[in-house]
């Protein structure tokens, strides 16, 4: 694997080049990456097999692949390939986890005021009580504060969305897994916009994810990782089906998209060979370098950059006059050939009053596409 940093200036423009060439200036990795030409074969390859020998012998066919994006995809989280469930999504990993953690019934779950408004209904739904996280001026957990919570008042788990979806925010989940690893209680990790961006491996007791993002494989899979110590305290029940399933294979969605999981191993395959550190350290740069392009356009301000050269590739634009946000995103798209999306308050509920814009840029992103941008920003408010 070479994951040493690379030539940045030439980094985007190979990554680029293993792509079909988009018809629309693509400023949305944040909800789906674009995948390379090799995945997309990969899908339609496997798919094809299926139909030609049949279902089950391609899964057969397949295992060793299957068998190696376990072990890829654990290494990105820092645990042992034993503890990879395969998924449909994040939202299903993080169900999943819900139903075969063994929390108490009503469980205290300390979140901060930015965690993702689809977890917060999820925990609700399960009968599990909110515990508020202070949070720094930034929207990062007050460590300070969580230590003091850990002795004070102390939570059944902690929740932390590693990379905020709405807006420039990183968690320091690496720090707070330390504190909470002394208290001996758990820390769950929404990965869903950190896997493929930033580092995982950060010790989190249960991490979850999708493949449609940074990585930029296929829609349709997912993963959640959970550490080994706490593999034989889940509560799965076994099946008669699979005797010698391990419990995270058991958790595993079987009536899955396979195809999806074969794009998934070869994206996640092109990422280690383009070099984990050489991805993020490009991606920390184009983030630095798009909140730089748009800081002062007339009509926009970013919202929360914080300490931008460090938080990655995400940026929000809120509006300074009457521009509705979706109208502006809506004009963006048809007028400009510009893809951006609409960031709606329930997303974060606790920290969002007002629909932002967003824009996700990746490691292809050129000075001439943030100027492009920029000029269609200023046309539009």
């Amino acid at each position: 694997m070479n994951d040493a940093p690379a030539a940045l200036a030439d980094f985007g423009s190979t990554w680029a080049q293993r792509r079909l060439r988009p018809d629309v200036l693509h400023f949305d990795s944040a909800s789906a990456g674009r995948p390379s030409e090799a995945t997309l074969d990969a899908v339609g390859g496997y798919a094809r097999r299926e139909a030609v020998i049949g279902a089950s012998v391609a899964y057969v066919e397949a295992a060793d692949v299957i068998t190696r994006l376990r072990t890829d995809l654990a290494e990105q989280f820092g645990v042992t390939a034993e503890g990879i469930a395969l998924t449909e999504s994040a939202t299903n990993a993080f169900r999943t986890l819900l139903r075969v953690w063994p929390l108490p019934a009503g469980a205290r779950v300390a979140v901060v005021p930015a965690e993702w408004g689809p977890n917060l209904e999820d925990l609700a739904a399960a009968g599990h009580t909110l515990v508020p996280l202070a949070a720094d001026g930034e929207g990062a957990v007050d460590l300070a504060a969580l230590e003091q919570l850990l002795r004070t008042a102390r939570p059944d788990v902690v929740l932390l969305t590693q990379v905020a979806s709405h807006r420039t925010l990183v968690q320091p989940v690496a720090a707070a897994v330390a504190l909470c690893r002394a208290a001996d209680v758990p820390v769950w990790v929404d990965s869903a916009q950190a896997i493929g961006h930033i580092d995982t491996a950060t010790g989190a007791d249960a991490m979850f994810a999708p493949a449609r993002k940074w990585l930029a494989g296929p829609r349709g899979v997912g993963v959640l990782a959970v550490a080994a110590r706490h593999l034989d305290s889940l509560r799965v029940p076994s099946a008669a089906l699979l005797p010698d399933a391990s419990p995270m294979q058991l958790v595993s969605s079987h009536e899955a998209h396979m195809a999806g999981r074969i794009g998934l191993a070869n994206a996640l395959r092109e990422y280690l060979a383009d070099g984990p550190t050489a991805v993020r350290t490009r991606l920390a740069q184009v983030g630095e370098q798009t909140r730089a392009a748009l800081a002062d356009v007339a009509g926009w301000t970013v919202v929360g950059a914080g300490n931008a050269s460090a938080l990655g590739a995400i940026t929000a634009l809120r509006a300074t006059g009457d521009v509705r946000i979706a109208d502006a995103r809506a004009e963006l798209l048809q007028a400009h050939g510009i893809l951006t999306i609409v960031c709606v308050p329930a997303r974060a509920p606790g920290d969002m009053t007002e629909p932002l814009l967003r824009v996700s840029p990746h490691v292809d992103c050129s000075a001439a596409d943030l100027d492009r941008l920029a000029t269609a920003l200023r046309a539009v408010v």
